[in-house]
Order: C-alpha cells, then sequence, then structure tokens
C-alpha cells in the first residue's frame, strides 16, 4: 500500500512543477536551486515529504562539484519527458546537414555555445568531438537556453552551432524573418508532428548520436520505503495523464516518456555512467 507524506518540499531545478494533489501542500524553499536543492533533499534521508525536479545537471552537479553521493543514492521516482537536442545553425550558415557541420568541425575548431558549463549542451559537444573526430571546440558558455538561441542568431563571439533543445529555438525559427535552423535531431527517428516533424535524425546524416536527451524527471530523498515511493509514483503517474501535462509537453516539442520503478532507475544509473564518463575523459574533474 503506498504511504501519503503529511506534506510536500518540492525542490524546484530550472524547471516547472504541473499538478498537484490536493492533499499534498507544496512549498518551495528559498533558493533551492542546483547542488543546494540536491544537498537539501538528501540530507532528508527518509523523508517521504522532500522530493525534486530534476534534468541532466542533477548528474553533471554532483560529478563536478564532487558531492559525497551520486544521483543513484536517490529514491528514484519518476521519469514524465524526454527533451531532445537538435543541431542547430544560423539561418545563413551554408550547412545543409550534419555531416557539412562535421567536415566543417574536423577542418577547424569551431565556436559553439551551450548553457552552463561541464553541463549537457557541453558533454553532447563532447561526445561529437570524439565519435566525429574533430578538432575541440571552442565552447562558450551561456546562461541559458534562450541566451544560447540570441548567441547563435547573432553570431555572438562567432558562435556557429548550438545543440538546444527545440522549445529553445523555436520562437528564432517560426519567426519572421527566420533566424535560426536545424540541421538535425539527436534523437532515434524524426518528429511526427508538431513544428519540426520529419526533420532529418542527426544519425540518417553519418552523425550516430540518438541516445541521449534532457531528462525531465522527479527524484526523492533516499531511504524511502516502497510504500512511499509507490505514492509518488502514482502522483506523477496522474501528473503525467493530466491535460496540463500533454499540453505541456506539445508546446515545449517534448517526448512524451514515463518510466517508473526498474525502468527509471536503469535509466539514472545509466546517466550516471555516461557523465562519468565523459568528465574522466575531458577532465572535467581537477
Amino acid at each position: 500500500m503506498s504511504e501519503p507524506p503529511p506534506g510536500a518540499v518540492l525542490m524546484m531545478n530550472s524547471t516547472g512543477f504541473v499538478g498537484a494533489t490536493s492533499a499534498t501542500d507544496v512549498a518551495v524553499p528559498p533558493d533551492a536551486l542546483g547542488a543546494v536543492a540536491f544537498q537539501y533533499v538528501f540530507d532528508k534521508k527518509g523523508d517521504p515529504s522532500e522530493i525534486m525536479i530534476t534534468l541532466n545537471s542533477f548528474f553533471t552537479t554532483l560529478i563536478v562539484q564532487k558531492l559525497p553521493y551520486k544521483s543513484t543514492d536517490f529514491t528514484p521516482i519518476a521519469n514524465l519527458a524526454l527533451d531532445p537536442f537538435y543541431l542547430w545553425v544560423n539561418e545563413d550558415s551554408p550547412w545543409k546537414t550534419a555531416q557539412d557541420f562535421v567536415t566543417a568541425a574536423k577542418a577547424d575548431s569551431l565556436v559553439v555555445a551551450g548553457t552552463g558549463s561541464k553541463q549537457e549542451d557541453e558533454a553532447l559537444f563532447d561526445r561529437i568531438q570524439v565519435l566525429a573526430s574533430t578538432k575541440p571546440f571552442k565552447y562558450v558558455p551561456q546562461s541559458g537556453g534562450g541566451t544560447v538561441a540570441a548567441a547563435l542568431a547573432g553570431h555572438q563571439g562567432g558562435v556557429v552551432a548550438t545543440v538546444n533543445n527545440p522549445s529553445e529555438g523555436k520562437g528564432l525559427y517560426s519567426g519572421s524573418p527566420r533566424k535560426l535552423r536545424p540541421l538535425c535531431t539527436f534523437e532515434p527517428s524524426s518528429p511526427t508532428a508538431g513544428t519540426f516533424k520529419d526533420l532529418a535524425t542527426c544519425k540518417s546524416q553519418g552523425l550516430a548520436i540518438d541516445d541521449y536527451f534532457i531528462v525531465r524527471s522527479i527524484m526523492a530523498a533516499p531511504g524511502l520505503s516502497a510504500g512511499q515511493q509507490a505514492f509518488w509514483v502514482d502522483v506523477f503517474k496522474k501528473v503525467y495523464e493530466s491535460d496540463d501535462w500533454k499540453k505541456f509537453m506539445t508546446d515545449n516539442e517534448l517526448k512524451p516518456d514515463f518510466r517508473s520503478g526498474a525502468e527509471f532507475q536503469k535509466l539514472v544509473a545509466d546517466y550516471q555512467k555516461l557523465h562519468e564518463d565523459i568528465a574522466k575523459q575531458f577532465n572535467w574533474v581537477q
């Protein structure tokens, strides 16, 4: 039987919370972001009222800041969506495919931009460098997806490419005049609906990465009982099935992806190892 907590403290991590049960009071402590959120929830071992929304920074922050625990030490609740990466260029770029981009990157160290340093965007460019044997990219960190898109649209600092999520470049792609365009998506198959329907996969253009997404997930404090974990899985299954969440996914070009239990636990473990390997290979941790 699932066991409801008496209340809930929801630790926010750069995305919003959609949906809540009438039995749950949601409180968001001030400055509850990144490592602060992770440490706060980790310290609440066994407390079922402490949960947090996580993205890939959940893995990179713990590794880069050398915190004394891993993502796998928390109680996994559920994944709610996958946010794909696209390879973006300015509308005036001569490149038409991922292979055009790779050819240019083999000839010169290209200036690229992404959100933060030693986070998911840089991780993906590092993977491209290894897979395609390009020259090292000149990576320019930005404060967020919007500033990344603006840097590419304005050729700021010579930026020629990004790996933004679709929602981050959508406005500059759909607007008039068009400022950005995606060359391809790092997904196993092309989108079947939405603004980017039938966009080619990067794999089909010779850049075979199709297994890396922003994972939009829910994690809880370590040490929850099976019943407490089951309660939160049920809550977020209802969130996932709600009209609000379905609209949010559609509006932001997210891939519906509900996982819990062993399937979600494996996703967390796989992403933990992937980011550990990248951090080691590219000397992210000194």
